[in-house]
């Protein structure tokens, strides 16, 4: 039978930083924009600090994105590199004190915040978010002329001015044309106001707008998903120069035999209709499987594709290897990637799941080891 896990593992996670540096690549290629990587969320699952220190020392980036004031500390004491460290969506009026300290810039997506920076001794560079319709965080257009005024009061010039676009991958839709227009307007008068440095970090585009190439003006692009090799939507002619960064595999722990008529699993929910020979896997919900795949995804196993069997538990989740006649206990599993002529995309988990591969991504937990291949 063999030595039972080859390796120290119950699942893993391995990421290739060489294709990540690809897409880099590929996105500068294709915006000729400054690049600003979205690290965010654990680099989307792939790991913040080793993917940080690629796209620093190997990629050329001079700035990063993260979304809360946590992972920007994380990341300033880990890369302590002249490099900037921008706060997209984290900045409240008491943590100014910990930008400072940290030389962190945020993104200040409020009236109220903009106007608590009154009187303050010291301010760090500051960028300004304009809502342009996505209707989440940005000053609204008609709140523009007291952020003008209240910026004047301030003394200062802002160093970057950004905004986000609610459905850039949409090939059917106009809106991020809408978007950009208003964009513009709104810049355009803090040129002619003289509140905005004429070196300032314009930014407004994301993976989706850099495949569509709508960059409106933007100085800097931040790419996210696409920097780990996926595209928000695959439909977009260039979205195939991507490389998936990200490999997911676990290793099957016991192997049985079941007969016409059995359950399986909690709930019952699977009842063979023939014998069967079941696979018992070592992963769950808790790793990240998302429970809605139970009785509806498929995993790799012994080169072929095979389905999962019941409801999707905390640690294990059962799969059907009837088959697969080389398949024993420690086989190699793959959740995400390629074995042989098959391969299972975040894309394909997400549409089983009903969900989108960003959540797949993230939802990978931290008791998965990430290991770097490169």
């Amino acid at each position: 039978m063999g030595t039972l896990f080859h390796f120290p593992y119950r699942s893993v996670a391995e990421v290739s930083l060489r294709a990540i540096l690809r897409n880099l690549v590929t996105l500068r290629t294709l915006s000729q924009k400054e690049i600003v990587p979205v690290v965010k969320a654990d680099a989307y699952g792939h790991g913040i600090l080793p993917v940080s220190q690629a796209l620093v020392s190997r990629g050329s980036c001079h700035t990063l994105c993260v979304a809360t004031l946590e992972e920007a500390i994380e990341l300033r004491k880990k890369i302590p590199y002249a490099i900037s460290i921008w706060v997209l969506s984290g900045f409240l009026p008491h943590q100014l004190e910990a930008y400072n300290k940290y030389r962190l810039t945020p993104l200040i997506h409020s009236l109220n915040h903009l106007k608590s920076l009154l009187n303050q001794k010291r301010l760090p560079d500051i960028h300004l978010k304009l809502d342009t319709g996505m209707h989440r965080l940005g000053l609204l257009p008609e709140e523009m002329n007291e952020a003008f005024l209240t910026i004047q009061r301030l003394g200062i010039k802002l160093s970057g001015f950004a905004t986000h676009f609610a459905e850039s991958e949409s090939t059917m839709s106009k809106f991020v044309d809408e978007q950009i227009n208003i964009f513009h307007g709104v810049y355009q008068e803090l040129l002619h106001r003289k509140l905005i440095q004429t070196d300032a970090k314009i930014h407004i585009a994301n993976t989706g707008a850099i495949l569509r190439k709508k960059l409106g003006f933007s100085f800097s692009v931040r790419p996210g998903i696409g920097l780990y090799g996926i595209s928000p939507n695959p439909r977009i002619s260039p979205s195939n120069e991507l490389i998936p960064a990200l490999s997911w595999k676990a290793r099957v722990l016991t192997i049985k035999q079941i007969k016409a008529h059995d359950t399986v699993g909690y709930g019952r929910t699977y009842t063979a209709k023939k014998r069967e020979r079941l696979a018992v896997v070592s992963i769950g919900y808790a790793d990240g499987l998302p429970r809605l795949l139970s009785n509806e995804g498929y995993v790799i196993v012994g080169g072929k594709k095979v389905a999962i069997r019941g409801r999707v538990s905390m640690d294990l989740t059962t799969i059907d290897c009837t088959q697969v006649s080389s398949i024993r206990e420690g086989s190699l599993v793959t959740l995400i990637g390629k074995d042989s002529k098959h391969s299972v995309s975040a894309w394909d988990l997400a549409n089983w799941a009903r969900t989108i591969p960003y959540e797949i991504l993230c939802g990978i937990s931290p008791r998965v080891p990430r290991v770097y291949l490169d």
